[in-house]
């Protein structure tokens, strides 16, 4: 296959999962409004675990393999390796995990549509906590992309009487706990395999979850086999499948254009939620969309190439 060819083809597995990351707020909104948020991701991180495991599998089927063929003996992962692992995954998840749990239960008070144009903000979170805690510079695209974000969110989901809904307050709270998830991943997690380590992440995250759902929710046979397409839907195509078509997408495209494509969840949450469960917007949340669209753009751009458009040195 051509290169061009290929990359066409992994834009277009970037696209779909967007698509599938998108629409997959439409299931957990469903889903909140007869399950209790640690529960749903207990079901949901187990799933994940469980496809991303065959993954791992089947990866390291391959690698050996190739390796054979090679006619050269597979590296083997020693026993320092794995330390680093099951060390540092079961610290850097709960990050991640307060941020889904957040998600979970902030969609019982908002709409899917507004969730996920809210919890893409944390693209530009992420310079924003890497400069306040872990002394990163931050560069005049962020600062663009900030003060655009900021009048999208207010155009989003300021109501008329000058105050967020409280739906609005959770996502936003956990788009900090993503952005200093992605901070954590890059401080710690270098010699490791990406897969391994998600995989590893997803079933502490499990344990977690199903920990916490035993100890503080009521989990009902009704809502496990009523929200049962939902957490399906969550784990095997939110988790498994797209981490498979991103870590396969990504080794042929720019990381740039990669990160765009992503970002187009935001929009496939809307549309989803539009189509679905029959979500509308206002003008004025039209206008906070198109901002925060913007603002996700120029955050995601280069700073080089920034610095280029404005006519800086």
């Amino acid at each position: 296959m051509q290169k061009s060819n290929k990359t066409l083809w992994c834009n277009i597995m970037l696209i779909m999962t967007a698509v599938i990351w998108g629409s997959n707020f439409v299931f957990q909104k469903m889903a909140a409004a007869e399950m209790g948020p640690f529960t749903f991701m207990a079901f949901r991180y187990t799933l994940g675990t469980i496809v991303l495991a065959l993954i791992a599998w089947f990866m390291e089927y391959r690698r050996k393999a190739s390796a054979r063929l090679a006619g050269t003996e597979p590296e083997k992962y020693g026993r320092a390796y794995f330390k680093k692992l099951f060390t540092v995954a079961p610290i850097c998840v709960v990050a991640n995990l307060a941020g889904n749990v957040l998600v979970q239960w902030g969609l019982a008070y908002t709409d899917a549509g507004k969730a996920g144009f809210l919890n893409s903000i944390y693209i530009i979170f992420v310079p924003i906590v890497g400069a306040l805690f872990f002394r990163r510079k931050t560069g005049l695209n962020i600062i663009v992309g900030t003060v655009l974000a900021v009048v999208g969110l207010y155009n989003l989901c300021m109501t008329e009487a000058m105050t967020l809904e409280k739906g609005d307050i959770i996502i936003l709270s956990a788009t900090i706990t993503f952005a200093l998830h992605i901070l954590l991943v890059d401080k710690y997690v270098h010699e490791l395999v990406g897969v391994h380590f998600s995989c590893a992440e997803f079933l502490f995250a499990s344990i977690y979850s199903w920990i916490a759902a035993l100890l503080f929710e009521d989990i009902t046979m009704a809502s496990v086999i009523g929200c049962a397409p939902h957490y399906l839907y969550s784990g095997i195509f939110g988790v498994g499948v797209c981490y498979a078509l991103q870590v396969t997408a990504q080794k042929h495209t720019d990381p740039t254009v990669a990160s765009l494509l992503m970002s187009l969840e935001a929009v496939f949450a809307a549309i989803c939620g539009v189509i679905i469960l029959h979500e509308t917007f206002t003008a004025k949340e039209l206008v906070g969309i198109a901002f925060i669209v913007t603002a996700i753009v120029i955050a995601q751009l280069p700073a080089g190439v920034f610095r280029r458009k404005t006519g800086q040195a």
